[in-house]
């Protein structure tokens, strides 16, 4: 038995009741000292590298191996005597914690996971030390450790997976159809709330709209009317909506409930208003009543009240679908099942869908928070939403019957729009791939004096964004019933598509992640790079050789490989087949030829041979793989920090050629920038003035880049350089260093402040 308290240093170690204090499994105290303090040791330097691989070795003390099927045995056994393991427990607790952060600090991902599933397996052992007395602490604090490790597992201990989109003319992907009332086959319903906000100047026009009446106060005729003229005033007739939600909610939650019972005639009198605008509806009843504050409702009061309505809607208002909905958080003590009607009485299931970037809209949030809420680098729509998927997607349609992604903070003033974006697409790219279950979407587009609001006024950029995403064929929009495409997951059958139509997604679900890429590769060449949810790639592979092929997928995270797959590719038939088994025979034949091209680029160069003498050395050749993330720097040039759409491309810094034309014009180094159709090639002139064409210096927009080596030719005074160069969506970007040494301009880079300087005052210096 040890008689002295041990503290590891910087650990956050609990004092463990040393009376208890034992080393399990009769180890030695010359051995436990040892590793003990080269771990203290490696803490005080500091050191990640070095405080991970001490701390490995403490728990390899401890556990014989550090692995989490040696944790759960060794926690097993422990938890059966928890006094005489006391110190054991604490010590592996703590340790394996700082362990966890310390990789995590490394993004070195995949111990980060195996350290939490250690951690894991000890939360019950720790919490009982609690429960015990023998650490302070509370046991509650323990089940939150708990979802913070189970949050992150859920978002790094994931798979990534492929799908194909399918047009409508070639067939049909995954779809789930339940033959519920007024439920799509396949596709998804949108929309929003009326009013002045609503999204009127898109193309294509939202298919449904949410209007919400109080049940306690309003009259659910005069509400539905007067939202309902408030469209039509915007040109939008009540009868071009192929389903309206009606949210009746309980506005003092609760204390509602027992009284609905009593309230026939005013719930008759709505359903036959209902009726009479002979329009499909879903009516929410009393949503969100599993984080009910004021007035927490009793569950089976809840099911009463709203089987009660359900009775009496069936009976008059045959037009109406019974919507129950909940919120994707469930107050403590509670969950969704508690409060769930039945399937005879629920038509579709909702969820109040909030992506938020603070918790409770603290600027301040700290990543353990932000992990349990699942808000921040956390905040993982797909995650949030997939359990009311499990239980109840075989039933019934689900559906966000509100929600969005935070796009502004009133603490602070905090314009959010470059957080929310990339979680847009996550919810609204991801969402149809991932759950054909689910039928329909409510974005809550209103302006509300909230810590966090959703509605477009605060950001042109996600307003642009929700009409890019809500365009694809899959979402429904006025008037239409069927869409005109449908994904499908590539697993061990054959998805076939049309040899020069063939779409591709990835599914790469690590949202807690900045600049996620995925690389597409065939035989190990290099196809492409996408930097954008879902990673869309379009490619004609009419190419391609008949028979079998490598299809490649590599994950990258900061421009470095976090994940790779590999899937099986034939084509035959005019048809290209992906599986992840071998494919034996040749996909059939798919005859209906594809009503407009891909949209890939092609790669092909021009086949017209140049009119001048040929360059004197090869051209660059582009890598076999490429990784491409936003360049982080600051860009001063001659001082003045400068916005620039630019990327980090294989480590080296690319830009737009035409900003750097513009941004030293009028100096001494400027040059002016041409172009010679004959020959396909950019002709530069130095001394001479830009003359811009617009769009210079505008920043990126967020949307997906396509990246292809460019195979335009460049002079500069007649010369040809042999530059690195890039088409990114349809620009060219180049090497800076390569480009400024041709027209002579300095460059300079300070790692410690992670600035790019510019000057034209002085000439170019090679770096050292």
């Amino acid at each position: 038995m040890l008689a002295a308290v041990m503290v590891l240093t910087l650990a956050a170690v609990p004092v463990y009741n040393a009376g208890a204090a034992k080393i399990g499994d009769g180890g030695s105290v010359t051995g436990y000292w040892g590793v003990h303090g080269a771990y203290n040791t490696a803490l005080n330097s500091g050191n990640l590298r070095d405080i991970a691989a001490k701390g490995e070795d403490f728990l390899r003390f401890w556990l014989g191996a550090v692995t989490p099927e040696r944790a759960q045995q060794r926690a097993a056994d422990w938890l059966k005597n928890v006094e005489n393991h006391g110190q054991d427990i604490s010590d592996v607790w703590s340790v394996s914690t700082r362990v966890s952060d310390t990789y995590e600090q490394l993004k070195d991902y995949d111990n980060a996971i195996r350290m939490l599933k250690i951690r894991l397996a000890f939360v019950e052992p720790y919490k009982a030390l609690i429960a015990g007395g023998f650490v302070a602490g509370n046991t509650s604090g323990m089940d939150f450790a708990r979802r913070e490790i189970q949050n992150k597992l859920g978002t790094w201990d994931v798979s990534g997976e492929l799908y194909a989109e399918i047009d409508a003319k070639y067939g049909t992907g995954d779809t789930v159809f339940h033959g519920r009332k007024h439920e799509p086959k396949a596709g998804l319903f949108y929309g929003e709330p009326p009013g002045p906000n609503a999204l009127k100047e898109f193309d294509k026009q939202p298919s449904s709209t949410i209007i919400y009446v109080s049940y306690e106060t309003e009259d659910m005729a005069q509400r539905i009317d007067f939202d309902l003229k408030t469209n039509e005033a915007q040109g939008y007739d009540r009868s071009e909506y192929s389903v309206i939600q009606v949210a009746w909610n309980f506005i003092f939650e609760g204390a509602t409930l027992r009284s609905v019972l009593n309230d026939t005639a005013k719930v008759t009198e709505a359903a036959h208003y209902l009726q009479s605008l002979n329009i499909p509806v879903l009516l929410r009843v009393g949503a969100e009543m599993n984080v009910w504050g004021h007035h927490p409702a009793n569950p089976s009061e809840y099911i009463a009240a709203f089987r009660f309505i359900a009775n009496i809607m069936r009976q008059h208002a045959p037009n109406v679908a019974m919507a129950w909905s909940v919120n994707d958080v469930s107050s403590e003590g509670l969950n969704y099942e508690m409060f769930y009607p039945g399937a005879e009485y629920v038509d579709w299931v909702g969820i109040s869908l909030y992506v938020k970037r603070y918790f409770l809209g603290n600027p301040n949030t700290t990543d353990v928070q932000a992990s349990i809420y699942h808000t921040g680098q956390f905040a993982n729509p797909i995650a949030a939403i997939s359990e009311l998927v499990k239980l109840y997607g075989s039933r019934h349609p689900i559906y966000i019957s509100e929600g969005g992604v935070s796009l502004w903070n009133r603490t602070g003033g905090l314009d959010l729009t470059d957080w929310a974006l990339p979680r847009m697409r996550q919810l609204y790219a991801y969402l149809p791939m991932v759950f054909p279950e689910v039928k329909a979407a409510f974005w809550f587009n209103v302006a509300r004096d909230e810590p966090q609001r959703y509605d477009f006024a605060m950001s042109a950029r996600a307003k642009t964004l929700y009409g890019e995403l809500t365009a694809s064929g899959y979402f429904l929009g006025k008037g239409q019933t069927t869409p005109s495409i449908t994904y499908k997951k590539v697993d061990g059958g054959m998805t076939v598509m049309p040899v020069n139509d063939v779409r591709l997604l990835t599914y790469a679900p690590y949202f807690s992640f900045d600049n996620v890429s995925v690389e597409y590769r065939l035989n190990g060449n290099w196809l492409a790079v996408r930097t954008n949810v879902p990673y869309r790639l379009a490619h004609d592979f009419s190419d391609v050789a008949d028979g079998s092929h490598r299809l490649q997928l590599r994950i990258l995270v900061d421009g470095a490989e976090f994940r790779s797959f590999e899937y099986h590719l034939r084509k035959g038939n005019g048809s290209v087949a992906v599986s992840t088994n071998p494919i034996n025979t040749a996909p059939p034949s798919l005859t209906t030829p594809p009503t407009t091209p891909p949209t890939t680029p092609p790669t092909t160069p021009p086949t017209t041979p140049p009119t001048t003498t040929p360059p004197t050395t090869p051209p660059t050749t582009p890598p076999d793989s490429l990784t491409v993330i936003p360049t982080a720097s600051t860009v001063l040039v001659n001082g003045e920090a400068k916005s620039f759409e630019a990327y980090n491309i294989n480590g080296f810094n690319f830009f737009k050629l035409r900003d750097l034309a513009f941004v030293i014009n009028g100096t001494g180094k400027q040059f002016s920038v041409g172009f010679d159709a004959g020959l396909n090639a950019i002709t530069l002139e130095s001394g001479k003035p830009y003359e811009p064409v617009g769009g210079e210096m505008v920043p990126g927009t967020g949307s997906e880049l396509v990246v292809q080596p460019s195979v335009q030719r460049v002079f500069l005074n007649g010369r040809e350089l042999q530059l690195e160069k890039y088409n990114i969506n349809n620009f060219n970007f180049f090497k800076l260093r390569d480009l400024m040494s041709e027209v002579d301009v300095g460059v300079g880079y300070n790692e410690a402040t992670q600035t790019i300087t510019i000057d034209t005052s002085i000439g170019y210096t090679p770096p050292a």
